[in-house]
Parts: C-alpha cells; sequence; structure tokens
C-alpha cells in the first residue's frame, strides 16, 4: 500500500464507508507518463473494474477520484486535500454517444475546469492499464485486537504483499491443466486476443474459494521509464 492510498484509506473509513468494497490505484506516476493523451479515445475503454478509488499527488494537492462504472454510464466524484481539509470537486457523469465520449451533470452544476482534470486523470488511467504495475494485496493480521476490531465494525491493521501483474499476453485462451484454488478475490476486467486473432473484453469477475478468505488489491501505475 503506498502512503498516498493509506491516508486515503483513513478517509474513506472515517465516513463509514467499506474500503474493500473499492479497487484502490495510486495514479501519481501515470498521469505523469501519460499527460497529453487522447481523452475521446481512452474515456471509453472498458473500466477493469465497477467500483475504483483514483489517488494522486500534483501541484495543486492530492486528490482523489471515485469512478463508479456500468454498461450505460460511469459517474465520477472528486475530491482535492488542501492543508485546511479537503474541497469537492462535485459529480459528473459520461457515457457514450455516437461513438463519442459525452459527459453530463449529476445533481448539480460542475466547475468546468474541475471536470476537465477529472477527465483527463481518468482517461490517463485508462491508458496506463495495459503496463507492468504492482500491486499491493492486504490481508488481515491475525491478532487479538484486530479480531476485536473486526467484532466492534472498525478497520483492522493489514499485512502488505507486493505482487506484479504483468501486461496481458497476445493469447489468453486455456491450455488445460489445474491448480489449487486460490482465496475469493477479484479479477479484472482486460482484453483478451485469442487465437484466430479475434480480441474480445473479458468483464471483472470474482475467483477462487471463499473459504479460505477473500482479499481486496490496490495497486500504484507507474510510467515505463
Amino acid at each position: 500500500m503506498t502512503p498516498l492510498i493509506r491516508e486515503m484509506v483513513k478517509m474513506v473509513s472515517v465516513a463509514n464507508l467499506d474500503p474493500t468494497q473499492m479497487q484502490w490505484f495510486d495514479v501519481t506516476g501515470a498521469i505523469k507518463e501519460y499527460i497529453g493523451y487522447d481523452q475521446k479515445k481512452y474515456l471509453l475503454h472498458p473500466a477493469p473494474y465497477k467500483n475504483m478509488m483514483l489517488c494522486g499527488k500534483t501541484a495543486q494537492g492530492d486528490f482523489m477520484l471515485s469512478v463508479l462504472a456500468d454498461p450505460t454510464a460511469t459517474i465520477v466524484t472528486g475530491w482535492i486535500m488542501k492543508p485546511t481539509g479537503y474541497k469537492t470537486l462535485g459529480t459528473f457523469l459520461f457515457a457514450e454517444d455516437n461513438g463519442e465520449p459525452k459527459t453530463g451533470e449529476v445533481d448539480k452544476p460542475i466547475d468546468p475546469q474541475d471536470q476537465s482534470m477529472m477527465c483527463a486523470i481518468v482517461a490517463m488511467f485508462y491508458a496506463s492499464l495495459d503496463m507492468r504495475v504492482e500491486a499491493y494485496v492486504p490481508t488481515a493480521k491475525d491478532t487479538f485486537t484486530n479480531r476485536r476490531k473486526i467484532k466492534e465494525g472498525k478497520l483492522p491493521t493489514y499485512d502488505w504483499h507486493t505482487i506484479v501483474i504483468e501486461p496481458p499476453k497476445t493469447s489468453q485462451e486455456h491450455r488445460g491443466g489445474t491448480h489449487a484454488s486460490p482465496r475469493r478475490h477479484q479479477a479484472r476486467g482486460h482484453w483478451r486476443t485469442y487465437k484466430s486473432g479475434k480480441r474480445g473484453w473479458v468483464k471483472e469477475c470474482w475467483r477462487g474459494d471463499a473459504s479460505k478468505g477473500t482479499v481486496f488489491k490496490d495497486y500504484e501505475l507507474r510510467g515505463t521509464t
């Protein structure tokens, strides 16, 4: 877990939201690497998860974006951190309209500059998804204190394990064989290229054995250099 995500998780927990229901990404490196990418092209990229939190650092302050994606529209809400607290940037949605991303208001008007910045962050995040990234998998420590915290509905203390996610291989078709069932985890949506050369989007899904426990992940996206 990056220090930035650790702080954002605390903020979400104080608001009585469950951080394990969100997929966490530190996009600080990604927004530096992919600045200037075509928003119209990447805003319509399929979302890897339905409920994502994008965190990052900029000269204007640390930010957090909630990105809720479904087949018809994606809803984005943003916050930026200031020394005296945080500022809500507002909420908007975007959806495909004749092959182009079209934005709209959700409940009240949003500053055009804030919306433009949030659109750019989401587009750069989508542009970075096929690169090699490090992911951090949390598991609750099996201690008396943690068991008490969980029983009281409080956030437990986590152990964090680093794993490496490689870009998708050219062929992802099943080749047979078996392996032990892992703990229940959420597999992100991804492109699959078949031997025929045809390409298809595989939606996110849950995999593994729930009886062995459940894990959630957060990601730090970095530049390629």
